[in-house]
């Protein structure tokens, strides 16, 4: 059994993209890597005088808020470590991200306009459920828990409990009964400053988010330096992805695979 922590960056209409990140660990294993996690927590709180809730990547990267007040240097040392600390762990991460301009042009069949979540969300389960599928005896099997998103979380669930057929061919289904075979029945959402995986995957789909801003939509620095250590973030964080062939296959996910495909950020579907 697997659970898989999303969370996404980019919400706001004025940002080029949407990106969303999950890390998907094994149940077995989900207890040391909440301790870990704990024991990194712990010693950014050490860092400020007040309670720390959760860590908002956005701001420790930029500086903002009560981060304002931590030397930037020290900063980037929690961001690496928090980098770093997926490799170690060796959970797998799923990510999606929707162009707002192009998504708009074409929200797929059957989707919203204006609701990029909700496609970043349905292509971060079909990721799943393809690299999943071939794990024996039901290991495969996935709990999807969002950061919560009371606008659009029902969406979602109802996306899993009946896939529209386009989605099938991303990952060879043949029988609608065989649909998310391996993700369960409806997904689940979490307070972000009650799951710490949320909270690192807050973190990576910002820096993922601010790897396309700057590397393809031209967008400046906030500081001097951020695009080579973004970059040396991504870096870090590419051998957890999940394989382009699950991600954005070329050959054998069909029209549906193509489409989502051709709503990401060139620069993100090259990782």
């Amino acid at each position: 059994m697997k659970v898989c922590y999303v969370d996404e960056s980019g919400a706001d209409s004025k940002d080029p993209c949407l990106v969303m990140v999950g890390i998907v660990a094994d149940a077995s294993r989900l207890g040391k890597s909440n301790e870990e996690f704990g024991g990194i927590f712990a010693k950014v709180q050490a860092l400020f005088e007040e309670n720390f809730a959760e860590l908002k990547g956005a701001k420790m990267i930029f500086g903002r808020a009560r981060w304002r007040k931590i030397d930037p240097e020290r900063r980037k040392e929690i961001a690496v470590t928090l980098c770093e600390w997926v490799v170690r762990r060796k959970h797998d991460l799923v990510i999606s991200a929707v162009d707002r301009s192009l998504f708009a042009k074409n929200p797929g069949p059957g989707l919203p306009k204006n609701e990029e979540w909700i496609a970043a969300a349905l292509h971060i389960a079909l990721q799943v459920q393809k690299a999943h599928q071939g794990m024996e005896r039901g290991k495969g099997r996935t709990f999807l828990i969002f950061d919560e998103n009371k606008m659009f979380a029902d969406h979602v669930s109802d996306l899993l409990y009946a896939p529209p057929p386009w989605t099938f061919e991303y990952y060879g289904c043949n029988r609608p009964g065989d649909a998310f075979s391996e993700v369960i029945d409806s997904s689940f959402t979490v307070k972000s400053h009650h799951a710490g995986l949320v909270q690192i995957a807050d973190l990576y789909a910002f820096v993922l988010r601010r790897f396309a801003e700057m590397a393809q939509y031209g967008l400046a620095e906030e500081w001097a330096g951020e695009r080579g250590f973004i970059e040396e973030l991504v870096g870090i964080l590419r051998p957890r992805m999940l394989d382009r062939s699950f991600r954005y296959p070329q050959r054998g996910g069909g029209d549906c695979a193509a489409w989502f495909r051709s709503m990401a950020p060139e620069v993100l579907v090259k990782l």
